[in-house]
Formats: structure tokens, C-alpha cells, sequence
């Protein structure tokens, strides 16, 4: 079921990059411009931060196994049928509804770790399904390319889409199996929703701020780096492609080293505290450091050092936003986390459009690097003043 997860983790996040390696092809083909383009690329978002919190209601209500193999197929037919489309509008939809099935992934996840994963295993699990977000980038890139030149852009559509219908043969014997079992029924009854205590308590607030400068980091260089490597620091499109790859790998790696350091420290009988919140200060803080010195930096393999060494300590913190989750509130970690990503997900549209105003208006990256920077340590200071790792009274 984990490995599951994790594959599910990949899919999904190949379903959202497959557009970008598709795009120079869909707007030779169709006549395109960049920002027509740019218009289908924030239709994924716009579908998935709108349904998040839906989709974690009817995670609640309906069980992790049934919600999260709607959410593939659904996302996974809209990704097959999106080659047959040729205007901007129609494709835009698909996107959208592509976006709204994923907004089931995490949600679910989440639950089903709450439901069947015990204190001491979580962050390691959190971390090694998170792992496959960061893999995705690794794999994805070279393999739809490779796709793309045997079979044409289409392909990198079908292919996506269909492995992502084959995960959930595979997914749903685990219905029977799972979704009747004494931890689901007894220990977890589903409750009415305590928004008020999930919206307004300071950690629950604090946790969902936080993540939003967690994100406002990450989606800063996952949609930029590329042109920033190719027009800073020269990189042809073959080095670039090496450069976006290592901060992804490395990412991959520490999240994994993340959640089994934080249970070790649990199993030792350290706080959660401890266990929790002092990886996430030094995931955060680290990896602001490393963006600020790449202002100074001038070499292009020390600035993909300093770019890889700051994706892997963010990488720390990462599956410990999601496992305070389900400390905060076991029995409603599917609603908390999605309101936490749909926060996370806001800087997403955020940061992009940000950095590209700075870029333009002032023709300077060392003031988007180093706004990227502050947000970084603006949550560690969040998570020290507000977030508690104690299950929240009521949750």
C-alpha cells in the first residue's frame, strides 16, 4: 500500500509536467503564443487549488481507497483525451478537470497514513511517498522527451494517462482488503468536520502559513529554473537539463532521510517536538541560506550546487508538514492537510507570476532569490511562534 502511494505520488506529478515537455510542440502545431500557453499551464492549478478542500471532504466521507481511485481515473481519462482537443478553451478544461481529480491524491494518502501507520513509522512513510513528488521531475523529463521524439507529442499524453489507469488495477483489490478493516471502522468512526478548530486554531493557522512560504520557495525555482541556468549562469539545453535534475534527485533522497530521522528520534523517546519541529527549522533555515548565497555566487556549477543543496534541506522539512498533520488531528488529517496544500499550492500561483514580474520590471534575479529567501525563514518563524506537534484538543 505504501509503495502504492508512492507510485500514485509519481503519476500525478507526471500528469502536471507532461504539459511543459508537450509545449513548444502544442504551440508549433497550433500557432501559440507563450502567453496563450501560459494560460493552459495555470489551469491545472486553477482546478486544483479550487477543488482541494472538496475533494478532502469527500475523502472524509468516503474513505481514502474508494475517492483516491476516482481521482486517477478521473484525472487520467482527461490526460488521454487532451490530444484531441486543438483550441485553447477545450484543452484549458481538460487541464482543470485534470487538476480537480488530483486534488483527491494527497488528501487520501494522508488519510489512509492516519488511519493505518503509527507515530513512530509516519514521518519515514510521509517521506518516502512524498519522494516520488521529486522523482516524478527525474523521470519524467527525459522519458516524455524520449517519447515525444519516437511518437510525437500526443504520445507523452496517452502514455501518461494510461499508466496512470494500470496503477489503479492494481489499486483497487485494496478496497476489499483495506476499506472494511477493524483499524478503519473501530478506532476512526467518521465526525462532522470541526472547521472552526481547523481553520482558526493558531497551530492548524500557523501550519497552513507556513507551508504557504515552504511552497512559495519551492515553486519559485520548479517553474523558472530552467530559464534561469540557461540565462544567467549560460547553461546550453542539455547542461540545463542535468542542472534541473540534480536538485530534484537530491530532493528525492533527503525526504527519505527526513521521515526516518524524525521517527528515530520519536523511538528514542525524544518529543515530537524535537522529533517534528527541529528538522523543519533546519530544513527551512537551511535552505534559505543556500539561496542567499547564490546571489554571490558567480560560478554555474557552484550556483547548482547551492541550488541542490537548498532543494535537499527544504526537502527535509517536507514530510514534516504533513506528518503534524495527522499528529495535529488524527481523526481529521485529511481536511487539515488539504487545507494546508491548498495554502501551499495559492504560493504556487503566487510565486511564478512574482518572480516574473521582478525579473522583467527590474531585470534582476538576485531580488526574486533573495524574496524567495525571506519567505523561507518568514516560516520557520511561523512554525516556532504558532505551531504546536501536539494533537490539537477536539481533533
Amino acid at each position: 500500500m505504501v509503495f502504492l502511494c508512492f507510485l500514485a505520488n509519481i503519476l500525478c506529478f507526471v500528469d502536471r509536467i507532461n504539459i511543459s515537455i508537450a509545449a513548444p510542440f502544442m504551440m508549433e502545431a497550433f500557432g501559440w503564443s507563450k502567453a496563450e500557453m501560459g494560460v493552459i499551464f495555470s489551469a491545472f492549478f486553477a482546478g486544483y487549488v479550487l477543488f482541494m478542500i472538496p475533494c478532502g471532504v469527500a475523502v472524509d466521507r468516503l474513505g481514502a481507497y474508494r475517492s483516491m481511485a476516482a481521482g486517477m481515473v478521473w484525472g487520467s481519462l482527461f490526460t488521454c483525451i487532451t490530444p484531441f482537443f486543438s483550441r485553447i478553451g477545450s484543452i484549458s478544461l481538460c487541464r482543470f478537470l485534470v487538476g480537480m481529480g488530483q486534488g483527491f491524491n494527497f488528501p487520501a494518502v494522508n488519510d489512509w497514513i492516519a488511519r493505518h501507520v503509527g507515530v513512530s513509522d509516519r514521518a519515514k512513510v510521509q517521506g518516502f511517498t512524498l519522494s516520488g513528488i521529486m522523482l516524478a521531475s527525474v523521470i519524467g523529463f527525459p522519458a516524455g522527451s524520449w517519447i515525444i521524439r519516437m511518437w510525437g507529442w500526443p504520445a507523452v499524453f496517452y502514455v501518461s494517462g494510461a499508466a496512470g489507469l494500470v496503477w489503479t488495477l492494481f489499486w483497487l483489490p485494496a478496497v476489499r482488503v483495506f476499506s472494511l478493516s477493524e483499524r478503519e471502522t473501530s478506532g476512526y468512526a467518521r465526525k462532522p468536520i470541526p472547521w472552526k478548530a481547523l481553520l482558526a486554531h493558531p497551530s492548524a493557522l500557523g501550519l497552513s502559513l507556513s507551508y504557504f512560504c515552504h511552497g512559495y520557495a519551492g515553486y519559485l525555482f520548479m517553474a523558472w529554473l530552467p530559464t534561469y541556468l540557461m540565462q544567467v549562469h549560460g547553461f546550453s539545453l542539455t547542461g540545463m537539463g542535468i542542472g534541473a535534475a540534480l536538485p530534484a534527485l537530491a530532493s528525492s533522497i533527503f525526504m527519505n532521510l527526513s521521515g526516518w530521522l524524525s521517527d528515530s528520534f520519536v523511538k528514542r523517546g525524544r518529543t515530537r517536538e524535537f522529533s517534528r519541529k527541529g528538522i523543519l527549522y533546519l530544513g527551512m533555515g537551511g535552505s534559505g541560506v543556500f539561496l542567499l548565497g547564490m546571489i554571490w555566487v558567480e560560478n554555474p556549477y557552484a550556483a547548482v550546487c547551492l541550488l541542490t543543496l537548498s532543494s535537499a534541506s527544504m526537502a527535509l522539512s517536507t514530510p514534516v508538514y504533513w506528518t503534524l498533520c495527522v499528529d495535529m488531528a488524527p481523526r481529521h488529517a485529511v481536511i487539515l492537510s488539504s487545507i494546508m496544500n491548498t495554502s501551499g499550492n495559492i504560493a504556487g500561483v503566487a510565486a511564478p507570476l512574482l518572480t516574473g514580474w521582478m525579473v522583467y520590471y527590474l531585470d534582476d534575479w538576485n531580488t526574486a532569490i533573495a524574496v524567495g529567501a525571506a519567505f523561507t525563514f518568514i516560516g520557520v518563524g511561523i512554525a516556532f511562534k504558532m505551531i504546536g506537534s501536539s494533537e490539537i484538543e477536539g481533533l
